[in-house]
């Protein structure tokens, strides 16, 4: 084996030698980096050329010579391999190249970089083209739109119900979006306006014994005066709360029987009556109604009263004086008779009449008396039959009175 075979292989006689690469080495390429012109004013200051890798790969290696063993003293330069041959003419060598271990070859120096395009800074448009691009495609292939891989039936129908979720999910958002501002809209019911809540309904107290016939005291008079009559006549309406007219004190005749009387539950017992012999009717025009009586608690409408037949017949009440102005509400009629009535006060003055001529058929009259009394005085009231038309029943009646 020729020496310098063994020289390439790696194998010496007395040891092991690292080979010697059979082709060239490529040196390391520098970083990338911004190429300018050279005229360029944004350039940085001019150091020494840097050879151009690109350039320097285009030439090629020259490997170093063999390392050839030196040979012994008076050995003949014809038994050496390659002897008598010239470096600069071995084969592949290029001419222009100088040999290595010449002393006198100038030296290679790098080559100049060839010129570049001059590229500018990436504008803004392009900048943002580049964020947003993959971002949108990664949505769109998210919802099946844009798929990224060739479509299959399998990739279809996912992206089908991908497209229904979403678009169900939508609707459920807009659907709890409408319920949420329909109720609190509700929060304001009727357009807005006020509504009063409407207390609830006490039950009625039950009915206790009649109170005793006083005259409460009411400290000084609301309307002090001397004494006062005054009588009036009102139309009377379909129906009579005896609740709302009665505030001090209300009676009622009939309704269970001839002696049956209803009275204000908590009244102020001011109305005074003898009683006698009387009959029950049926036949009021007004409906009385009351929601604080005794013994009846409440009534929703009454036509009952009382009456006495035959002319001559009398009802007698009174109603106690406080110094107070009082208003007396009398509710009587007429069975096909004439009728008068009088009123006046216990401690004397002109008393003030009401007559009601003689006539066929049933009448009923709402009487409306304003008085002042000093303590201890009385208004007197009577309510008489003067004539009758000549029927069994024809007479007075009376109904109700109220105090207020």
């Amino acid at each position: 084996m020729a020496e310098d075979e063994l020289t390439q292989t790696g194998i010496r006689v007395g040891g092991w030698l690292p080979a010697v690469p059979a082709g060239p080495t490529r040196p390391p390429e520098p970083p990338p980096g911004p190429r300018r012109l050279s005229g360029d004013p944004d350039a940085p200051a001019a150091g020494p050329p840097t050879p151009d890798p690109r350039a320097a790969s285009n030439e090629e290696a020259v490997p170093d010579a063999p390392v050839v063993p030196s040979r012994p003293a008076g050995s003949s330069p014809a038994l050496e391999p390659g002897a008598g041959v010239s470096p600069a003419a071995a084969p592949g060598r290029d001419p222009d190249l100088p040999v290595t271990g010449d002393p006198g070859a100038p030296k290679a120096g790098p080559k100049p970089p060839a010129p570049v395009r001059h590229s500018a800074p990436e504008g803004v448009t392009a900048r943002l083209a580049g964020l947003v691009g993959p971002a949108t495609a990664r949505v769109r292939t998210a919802v099946g739109v844009a798929p990224d891989r060739r479509a299959t039936r399998v990739g279809a129908a996912r992206a089908r119900r991908r497209r229904r979720r979403l678009v169900l999910a939508g609707a459920a958002l807009t659907a709890l979006v409408l319920v949420l501002a329909y109720a609190g809209r509700g929060a304001e019911p009727d357009g807005g306006r006020t509504v009063t809540a409407t207390a609830p309904t006490l039950p009625a107290p039950e009915p206790t014994a009649a109170p005793p016939t006083v005259v409460p005291v009411t400290g000084g008079p609301a309307l002090p005066g001397g004494p006062l009559l005054n009588l009036d006549q009102e139309a009377l309406p379909a129906s009579v709360s005896l609740t709302a007219l009665g505030a001090r004190d209300w009676r009622h005749w009939g309704g269970t029987g001839a002696g049956s009387v209803q009275r204000k539950q908590r009244g102020t017992g001011e109305i005074g009556d003898p009683g006698g012999d009387r009959l029950e009717h049926n036949a009021a025009v007004a409906a009385l109604t009351w929601t604080d009586g005794t013994p009846t608690a409440r009534q929703q409408g009454t036509r009952s009263g009382v009456f006495q037949r035959g002319a001559g017949k009398t009802f007698t009440l009174s109603v106690a004086g406080s110094d107070d102005l009082r208003t007396v509400r009398l509710f009587v009629g007429a069975f096909s008779a004439g009728a008068r009535l009088d009123v006046r006060l216990s401690g004397g003055g002109d008393p003030a009449v009401r007559e009601v001529a003689l006539a066929a058929g049933d009448r009923f009259f709402q009487y409306v008396i304003h008085f002042r009394a000093p303590r201890g005085q009385r208004l007197l009231i009577t309510w008489r039959a003067l004539t009758v038309v000549g029927g069994e029943n024809d007479g007075v009646t009376l109904e109700a009175v109220t105090v207020s």
